[in-house]
C-alpha cells in the first residue's frame, strides 16, 4: 500500500534508478520537466518570444526562413504573426512534454517535426541552434536539476527531429 500511495502521491518526484530503454529518461528527469515546464506554460506565448527573439538574436541568418523576415528583430516582440509563430513552438515543446510516458506517440511527433521542416529548407544545425537557444534560455529559469533533465530531454528530441528531418529528405 505504500508503495502505491507513494507512486501517485504528488509528493513523489520519480526515481533516478529507472532509466526508459528507448530515450534514457528517468522518473525523476520526466518529473522536473514537467513541473518546470508547467511555469514556461503560464506565459506560453511570451515565453515563446523569449526563446525565438534569443534563438534569432544568436542567429539572424535563420530569420530569413520566417514569413516575417522583414520585420526589423527589434520590432518582433509585438509583430501578431511572429507571436503566433512562437506560440506554436511552445506548443510543440508541450507536445513533447505531454507525450514523455509514450514514447511511441513521442517518436512520431518528433519525426513529423523535423519531416515538417524540410519544405522550409531548415537543416540540421538550425535545429540544433534551436536546442542550444532553449538550453542558453532555461539556464536563465530554471533549477541546475531541471536544467540537466532537460538537456537530457532535449537531446533525445533533437536526435529524433534530425533524424526525421534526415529520412524525409530521402523521400
Amino acid at each position: 500500500m505504500g508503495t502505491i500511495v507513494s507512486y501517485i502521491s504528488p509528493a513523489n518526484t520519480g526515481r533516478t534508478d529507472d532509466p526508459d530503454p528507448a530515450t534514457g529518461l528517468t522518473s525523476r528527469d520526466k518529473y522536473l520537466v514537467r513541473t518546470s515546464w508547467a511555469r514556461i506554460m503560464k506565459n506560453s506565448t511570451d515565453s515563446g518570444v523569449a526563446l525565438l527573439t534569443l534563438f534569432l538574436k544568436n542567429h539572424p541568418e535563420y530569420l530569413d526562413l520566417f514569413p516575417f523576415k522583414n520585420v526589423p528583430l527589434d520590432q518582433l516582440s509585438t509583430n501578431k504573426r511572429f507571436r503566433a509563430h512562437c506560440s506554436s513552438v511552445i506548443y510543440a515543446l508541450a507536445s513533447i512534454v505531454d507525450a514523455l510516458n509514450d514514447n511511441e506517440l513521442l517518436i512520431q511527433l518528433l519525426l513529423k517535426t523535423g519531416s515538417s521542416h524540410i519544405s522550409r529548407n531548415v537543416k540540421a544545425k538550425g535545429f540544433k541552434d534551436l536546442q542550444d537557444a532553449t538550453v542558453e534560455l532555461f539556464s536563465a529559469v530554471m533549477k541546475p536539476d531541471e536544467l540537466e533533465a532537460w538537456k537530457k530531454t532535449l537531446e533525445v528530441a533533437f536526435g529524433v527531429i534530425l533524424k526525421g528531418l534526415v529520412e524525409g529528405e530521402k523521400l
